[in-house]
């Protein structure tokens, strides 16, 4: 039986028979794991760093593949983010859905800093939290291999040298006007929204959610980030439903 060092956050527990639990976490490296915390829920001394929404050292035994926990020393912890309901469901559908793009055979280290800093910046609360879940949606769809095309138009091939701007959802492209008049489908984006998709996109992870937006642009930056994130993973998402169900 192997020992494993590694640093992860957890980004989901699930109780398993009458004491043990399963935790779904996602490794610096941006792996996907499942591990077995056993005798989690037996006496008075569990660990809080094996909780949901810990950054924390866990120590590892593995045989076959699978993973049983020994031990979690926390490195961060985000359980304020559990004192407002809202700020939770937002962070359980981030959770979830850095959980869709990732796997236990590829790395992807950008989408687990990515969720890091978005965690903190809900939990720092000098940024927008609908900014955050839209900005995070396009960043990460775009490290899955979902990034759109915004320079060239996607219906003529051009590059678009002036505004104004058109995209598609579903096409994952731009178009200039001329062109999305002619093909439909396409929504004008208001220039303040292109700017906050260029910048979600091209941002380093720590400055991703480091902007401001408002009025019409904000509400296009984040329908469409929303929309383009379900439909190009083809699912939504039960926590999503949630936020939205207690969101002011």
């Amino acid at each position: 039986m192997a020992e494993v060092r590694l640093r992860a956050l957890i980004l989901r527990e699930v109780d398993f028979g009458d004491f043990d639990r399963y935790l779904t976490v996602l490794t610096e490296y941006g792996r996907k794991s499942e591990i077995l915390y056993k005798n989690a829920r037996r006496g008075k001394k569990q660990n809080p760093a094996a909780r949901q929404f810990c950054y924390s050292e866990l120590i590892l035994s593995e045989r076959g593949g699978k993973y049983a926990l020994r031990d979690a020393d926390l490195v961060h912890s985000f359980f304020s983010l559990a004192e407002d309901i809202e700020q939770y469901a937002l962070a359980c559908y981030l959770a979830e859905l850095a959980g869709a793009v990732t796997g236990p055979d590829e790395d992807g280290p950008a989408v687990s800093r990515l969720l890091l800093y978005a965690l903190h910046a809900l939990e720092g609360k000098k940024r927008d939290p609908a900014l955050v879940k839209a900005a995070f949606e396009w960043r990460v769809l775009a490290e899955s291999g979902y990034a759109p095309d915004l320079a060239d138009c996607g219906v003529c091939g051009q590059l678009i040298a002036q505004p104004p701007v058109c995209f598609s959802v579903r096409a994952g492209t731009a178009a200039d006007a001329a062109c999305a008049a002619r093909v439909g489908g396409y929504e004008r984006l208001a220039d303040g929204t292109l700017c906050a998709i260029l910048h979600a996109l091209s941002a380093e992870p720590q400055k991703a959610y480091a902007f401001a937006l408002s009025g019409a642009a904000k509400e296009q930056f984040c329908r469409l980030a929303e929309a383009y994130a379900q439909y190009h993973l083809g699912r939504g998402f039960d926590s999503l439903q949630f936020y939205k169900s207690i969101a002011i």
